[in-house]
């Protein structure tokens, strides 16, 4: 069984504990992710334009945010097929 569940959306959201006693074997949170991301990008762009820099906590470093995305296996790729020119 599984549940499926959104901060104030209408199944209340229970502890994963009280989930299992319930029987579910799985809990799904199919928005919470972009609800989250939404208001990231708000403070940003709020931060943005009060003082032209990102807020610190809602922003990865350099390199973390680089390798994330794929930017390590990509100039990876980019050398194998370099010419060298």
């Amino acid at each position: 069984h599984m549940a499926n569940l959104l901060q104030g959306g209408l199944t209340p959201v229970l502890s994963q504990s009280e989930l299992a006693e319930l029987g579910f074997k799985l809990a799904a949170y199919p928005l919470d992710l972009l609800n989250a991301t939404i208001a990231a990008q708000r403070r940003t762009l709020e931060a943005l334009k009060a003082t032209g820099q990102p807020s610190p906590g809602d922003t990865l470093p350099f390199g973390e945010l680089t390798a994330f995305v794929g930017f390590d296996e990509y100039n990876a790729e980019a050398e194998r097929y370099s010419t060298g020119e």
